[in-house]
C-alpha cells in the first residue's frame, strides 16, 4: 500500500447516519490523515436529494461512489488520486457497496466497518423481512412526507437493511484480493464466530479489529479513523497488520 499522504479514502456512511459524511471527514482527519478524504452526503442524507423515486437501496452508494472516482480519474487536478490510489471505506449496510467498489477495479484497499452483510437471512425471511419494512413505510405518515431542505429523509427512520446472504459474503470476500481491514463494533448483527471466519475468507490480506465494549455508536468514527490511520501508515512500511 503506498504512503497514505498520496492516497484517497472514500467514505460511505451508514444509511441514516444523522451526521452524514461530515462526522467521517472530521474523524479521518483529527486522526492525522494526511492524504484527501471524500466523505459525501449519501442520497437522502442532511439535505442531499433522496433517491429518484423515493426507495432507499444498498446500490444507491455503490453508483454514487462509482461516480465520484470516475469523475477523478477523468479530472486532470487530481491525477495523484487515480484508481490505484483509493482506500474504499464502507459502515453498516454500505460496507457491501465499498466492497462492490473494490470487486469493480475502483479501489485498491477495502475497509469494512461493522460491514461484513449480516444478519444473515434466509431467502424468505429476507422477502418477509422486507416486507415488513415497506408496510411501516406505508403505514407512517411521516415516512410519506416530502425529504426535509436540510436533514434525512424520513423514510430513513425504518433503515436500509445490510444484504443479509452469508453465502454472498463468503463469495465476496474470496474474490477481494486487496487489503482489507474489519472492524466490528457492538452494533454488529455478525458473531465473533463468523467475524473470525469470514476475515480468514478474504483472498487478500485482511485483518479483523474488534472494539466491542471499547467505544459507544458516536465514538465509532473516531476509533475506526484511527485504526484506518495506523493501519494505512503500517502498510505503507511492508506491514500488513496493526497493533
Amino acid at each position: 500500500m503506498s504512503n497514505p499522504a498520496d492516497r484517497m479514502i472514500l467514505v460511505l456512511h451508514e444509511p441514516g447516519a444523522h451526521g452524514g459524511g461530515a462526522d467521517w471527514d472530521e474523524a479521518m482527519r483529527a486522526a492525522g490523515w494526511t492524504g484527501r478524504v471524500v466523505a459525501p452526503d449519501l442520497p437522502g442524507h442532511r439535505g442531499t436529494p433522496p433517491p429518484t423515486g423515493g426507495h432507499h437501496e444498498l446500490a444507491d452508494a455503490a453508483f454514487l461512489g462509482g461516480e465520484i472516482v470516475a469523475t477523478l480519474e477523468t479530472d486532470e487536478t487530481h491525477e495523484t488520486h487515480e484508481r490505484t490510489g483509493i482506500i474504499a471505506l464502507g459502515v453498516g449496510a454500505n460496507g457491501w457497496s465499498a466492497q462492490l467498489l473494490v470487486l469493480g477495479g475502483r479501489a485498491d484497499a477495502l475497509v469494512l466497518v461493522d460491514g461484513l452483510g449480516a444478519p444473515w437471512l434466509d431467502p424468505a425471511t429476507s422477502v418477509a423481512v422486507e416486507g415488513e419494512r415497506l408496510r411501516a413505510i406505508a403505514a407512517d405518515p411521516a415516512s410519506l412526507a416530502a425529504a426535509p431542505p436540510e436533514g434525512n429523509d424520513p423514510r430513513l427512520v425504518h433503515g436500509v437493511p445490510a444484504h443479509g446472504s452469508r453465502h454472498l459474503a463468503e463469495r465476496a470476500a474470496a474474490a477481494t484480493t486487496v487489503a482489507t481491514l474489519v472492524i466490528e463494533t457492538a452494533r454488529s448483527a455478525a458473531s465473533h464466530t463468523d467475524r473470525v471466519d469470514l476475515a480468514d475468507r478474504f483472498a487478500g490480506p485482511a485483518q479483523l479489529v474488534e472494539l466491542d465494549g471499547r467505544v459507544d455508536h458516536q465514538g465509532v468514527p473516531a476509533a475506526a479513523a484511527a485504526l484506518v490511520v495506523a493501519w494505512a501508515r503500517a502498510a505503507a512500511h511492508g506491514a500488513d497488520r496493526v497493533d
